[in-house]
């Protein structure tokens, strides 16, 4: 009787680790994918001087920067380290859809003036602006649109 009484426990614990681990891969797989590796093709114009045109730019991003050749050729800064405001899921036409909120925020080459960058990424959309500062003055802006490079 007690042979059966620890078989059946022991078959029982058994059951529920294996069903726990199953479980944890289970949500381990559909971890939501963060930004790291994602690059947009944007367009980005300087709004502080009238009848700037669009340029063309690939933001990529690793897991705490955001890369650019337009940061490094115009505003004299190869990265921005970003920080997540905001990381939510929704539901875009029955697919599973993610929606970011970043800000960054770093020193320009002069060191008295500060770059800060605000964006949204909707689904495979980006949209945003960076904001030159000195002080509370904003000295320049620009403004970028794009969408998620396949």
């Amino acid at each position: 009787m007690k042979t059966t009484r620890s078989f059946v426990l022991s078959s029982f614990l058994f059951s529920a680790l294996l069903l726990q681990s199953v479980t944890a891969v289970a949500q381990k797989a559909k971890k939501p994918q963060k930004l790291d590796k994602r690059k947009y093709d944007i367009e980005i114009r300087e709004t502080t001087t009238e009848g700037k045109k669009y340029e063309k730019d690939i933001f990529e991003f690793t897991a705490k920067e955001i890369i650019s050749d337009y940061f490094e050729m115009k505003l004299k800064t190869p990265t921005m380290h970003y920080k997540t405001l905001k990381d939510s899921t929704f539901t875009d036409d029955g697919e599973e859809a993610k929606y970011y909120k970043l800000s960054a925020s770093e020193k320009s080459a002069k060191g008295d003036e500060n770059y800060q960058l605000e964006l949204i990424i909707n689904g495979k959309e980006i949209t945003g602006t960076i904001k030159l500062m000195k002080g509370e003055a904003v000295k320049k802006s620009w403004e970028f649109e794009g969408s998620q490079n396949n």
